[in-house]
């Protein structure tokens, strides 16, 4: 039987979906479909076709040849089957002598999670019954408008869903097109209108695939790494060929490569909780691990760990649920079965990424659980600052009787820089005072800001022109002392200064002198360099101080205990990670 398999790409793009040359694992994306073909053991030979040079240089160093693509299809309007069908033609006529292939393969560039193994079985099911038309993937997720729901009838094929109100009811499969085995004949006759492609036939069966799908948006490559780093890929290896995955050629004669998930051992099954409290406010985590039949151990010293305390307790540890102690390689060399770190909060300024992903250790957040506590903590520093009731408070304990003249929000300017997901809520909890805001951000959200009637200008203009300045950025290399002394010169000393990011965001001498001399009128402080804390800034009346309690409130400290805990779960069962850290955090920390 001629089998061959035909990869499907087009033209680069800077955005989604078209960046089937984005590198993952070190990788273009069309090379992970390119080695599945090249690996299956019942395909003869592979094909690209595109309009793209790039995709052609690469696939040549896999010997794979490519089907240029006219320009009038090279748009991208053009329906894939007639993509399909013109790449078809030019291999029957260049490769082929004019002859027909038992069945054509179609993958596509932008589906990284098709194995050898997965178009194998795919094909195996074609090969075994000879009435059917195509073998396509399909998947529970919804992938497609409902008209396009399928069910798996009686016959094992697939036919249309009746009603929209059936999709709640049964299960609905939906063709993600990753993987498709067609028979020629299907070129020749069209198809029924519930399949999005014309070119699948009638007698359709169902390869049922839960991968990742295709690529579409940016947001879906840390899940996909991690799928493909679950199933043997590295930045040097391939499960296909563990020596060198740089050589193409053909499968050898023989050999397996089906991929298989290597369960964790014993080890790697045990859980250190570092992060406490835990489970106090909120059993429910640690309830999680008991029905899992997970052994865990919370940490035994009661406080944040140092570096050394923290590596001479993980030895022994698969998974941990981590705080804002440092994980630092350090800490990493003396764990050999961690695998991931779920860390319980936001920050990741503790956590070595780069030193995790050399070490195959994933790491997982939960970044939306905190915001709304950081948000209120902060809204409700801004009042006490200008209201100087802290100040108020002690003064009464000490038997002074002083009233404050203050300042209120509606008559001041707010500054804020960091517009993301706290940043935003303050700005949210600010549109009831009234007041004027100043936003900065990498990348602003100008579809947020535009009710809010936001201005967005440069840090140089908030430091000049807030009267209170807020901020809400990640500690990276690029914020790191991003408040220091120069920019503490630019701020009106009528000003105050608020910060429940990170500590080191604000280098701590310059604050303490630009308060004790009278350049800043105040400040309050949640995060510190050194925690717990006790430095100079406790001496000073004009500093508001709060120990690291920005999401300490119940419902969000226990919503993000159980979501670390649940991702810890999800890893051990072998289920996709729903809070991976995203691409753009490893490039924030390198």
């Amino acid at each position: 039987m001629k089998i061959a398999a035909l990869v499907c790409g087009r033209l680069e793009q800077d955005d989604f979906p078209g960046r089937s040359i984005l590198p993952i694992l070190g990788r273009p994306m069309m090379t992970y479909p390119l080695l599945a073909a090249l690996h299956a053991q019942q395909v003869e030979a592979t094909y690209l076709t595109t309009d793209s040079p790039l995709m052609s240089s690469i696939a040549r160093n896999y010997g794979v040849p490519t089907i240029q693509r006219p320009p009038q299809l090279a748009t991208a309007s053009t329906p894939l089957d007639t993509i399909i069908h013109h790449a078809y033609q030019q291999i029957r006529a260049e490769y082929l002598g004019g002859e027909d292939l038992e069945a054509l393969v179609v993958l596509l560039c932008n589906a990284p999670t098709v194995t050898a193994s997965l178009i194998d079985e795919g094909i195996e099911m074609l090969v075994s019954d000879r009435t059917l038309d195509s073998v396509v993937s399909v998947t529970l997720h919804r992938e497609h408008h409902p008209n396009y729901a399928l069910r798996i009838g009686d016959r094992q094929l697939l036919e249309p869903m009746l009603t929209t109100q059936a999709i709640e009811e049964t299960h609905a499969y939906f063709n993600t097109y990753e993987f498709l085995a067609l028979r020629p004949h299907c070129f020749s006759q069209p198809s029924p209108s519930y399949y999005s492609m014309g070119c699948v036939g009638r007698r359709v069966a169902p390869l049922v695939h839960e991968g990742y799908g295709d690529i579409d948006y940016p947001w879906q490559v840390p899940a996909v790494a991690e799928w493909l780093r679950r199933h043997h890929f590295t930045e040097l290896l391939t499960p296909y060929d563990p020596s060198d995955d740089t050589v193409a050629g053909a499968p050898i004669a023989g050999e397996t490569f089906a991929i298989q998930v290597t369960p964790p051992k014993d080890l790697e099954r045990r859980v250190l909780i570092t992060t406490v409290p835990f489970g106090e406010i909120d059993p429910k985590p640690l309830q999680l691990l008991e029905a899992a039949g997970i052994d865990y151990v919370i940490n035994p010293i009661g406080r944040k760990l140092r570096e050394t305390e923290l590596a001479d307790l993980i030895g022994k540890f698969g998974i941990l649920i981590a705080g804002t102690e440092p994980i630092t390689a350090t800490v990493m060399d003396q764990a050999p079965h961690l695998r991931l770190i779920s860390r319980v909060g936001i920050g990741l300024d503790s956590v070595d990424l780069k030193a995790a992903r050399q070490r195959n250790v994933l790491v997982s957040y939960t970044p939306d659980a905190p915001a709304p506590a950081v948000a209120e903590l902060t809204v409700g520093m801004m009042l006490s600052l200008l209201r100087h009731i802290s100040q108020t408070d002690r003064g009464m304990r000490n038997g002074i009787w002083q009233r404050y003249m203050g300042r209120r929000l509606a008559e001041i300017t707010v500054g804020v820089i960091g517009v993301g997901r706290v940043g935003k809520r303050v700005i949210q909890h600010l549109q009831g005072f009234g007041c004027p805001i100043l936003a900065n951000d990498l990348q602003p959200d100008f579809e947020f800001g535009q009710p809010y009637q936001l201005r967005w200008v440069d840090k140089e203009t908030i430091y000049r022109q807030a009267d209170l300045i807020t901020l809400h950025v990640p500690l990276t290399p690029d914020t790191h002392h991003l408040i220091d002394t120069s920019e503490l010169a630019l701020i009106q000393p009528q000003a105050f200064l608020i910060n429940t990011a990170r500590g080191p965001v604000i280098r701590e001498q310059a604050l303490v002198k630009a308060l004790q001399t009278g350049k800043l009128a105040g400040a309050a402080i949640d995060v510190f360099e050194q925690e717990p804390y006790s430095g100079a800034l406790v001496a000073l009346e004009n500093c508001l101080l709060t120990c690291h309690m920005g999401s300490c409130s119940r419902d969000c400290r226990s919503q993000m205990e159980i979501e670390a805990t649940e991702e810890a779960i999800r890893f051990l069962k072998g289920e996709p990670l729903l809070g991976l850290v995203p691409e753009t955090e490893y490039s924030l920390h390198r």
